[in-house]
């Protein structure tokens, strides 16, 4: 499957994949990557983090190709820094759902995030986390009436692990649910992203854009937002911390987790098969 290594795409999730559990990039996966990269191969990183909150990791990396981001909402070219696709929420519906959620849960902040800035509605502790593990600020608005209107990426719902589960449900059950899509992308982040979007219907587009058809795919991912990214690549993978949900769906388990090392553990056994 991996001959030909000029043909190897590698589509990688970063939150709990990538990077350490203290969201740093390992010295490992760092030298993994950049050996495939020499043996001819490319490495994509898919995730739900805006370019905001994901931009400083690319560096060290050496990422030429793009990126996937906002959960599959947006296709960025890190080498021309430009946006080359992407989808975005219906404003209004979108408010009108906003609205409903926060009212139900009034223990959840909505951090709605566009090309020129993320604005926080009914600040908690749980955005703040969210604050340090993305190394990004929101401005924080005192009413969802007075964020600005524009292109809205998507927006992620910061909330206690209990409540995930319920907010889920109505959220689902709201007028114009049927408009946007709803994944969970953590234990207590759940996210409303522009229809038909995933990181596995961006991987195709990519492939698209780009000429890469005949590109033999693999990905690795660890949560729900990495499944449907995972379940159309050519040979899945995920760390040994993945839900079990994952676990499932992949061609291979890592030995390792996220922190010691997954990705290089894939990209290892992709150079030596």
């Amino acid at each position: 499957m991996f001959k030909d290594r000029s043909k190897i795409i590698l589509f990688s999730d970063m939150d709990g994949t990538l990077l350490n559990a203290d969201k740093t990039l390992s010295e490992e996966n760092l030298k993994a990557i950049l050996r495939l990269r020499e043996a001819g191969g490319k490495f994509v990183v898919a995730t739900g983090r805006v370019l905001q909150a994901t931009r400083h990791y690319f560096a060290p990396v050496g990422v030429d190709f793009p990126v996937i981001l906002c959960n599959g909402g947006m296709i960025y070219d890190c080498g021309n820094n430009k946006v080359m696709w992407s989808e975005y929420l219906p404003e209004e519906k979108a408010r009108a759902m906003i609205a409903k959620l926060l009212k139900k849960f009034p223990e959840a902040c909505a951090e709605i995030c566009t090309p020129d800035g993320i604005y926080d509605v009914q600040m908690n502790d749980y955005e703040r986390r969210h604050w340090k593990i993305g190394g990004f600020t929101a401005e924080i608005m005192d009413s969802l009436e007075s964020v600005p209107s524009g292109n809205w990426c998507k927006v992620l719902f910061a909330m206690p692990e209990e409540s995930i589960k319920p907010f889920e449900e109505y959220a689902k059950s709201l007028e114009y649910a049927e408009d946007v899509e709803y994944i969970t992308s953590s234990t207590i982040f759940h996210e409303m992203l522009p229809k038909n979007c995933s990181k596995g219907s961006a991987m195709k587009k990519l492939l698209e854009l780009y000429g890469e058809a005949d590109s033999v795919t693999a990905a690795i991912g660890d949560f729900n937002n990495d499944l449907e990214m995972l379940r159309n690549a050519d040979f899945s993978a995920c760390p040994s911390n993945a839900i079990d949900e994952v676990k499932a769906a992949c061609n291979m388990v890592c030995k390792s987790d996220c922190s010691h090392g997954a990705v290089a553990e894939l990209i290892e056994y992709i150079l030596n098969s």
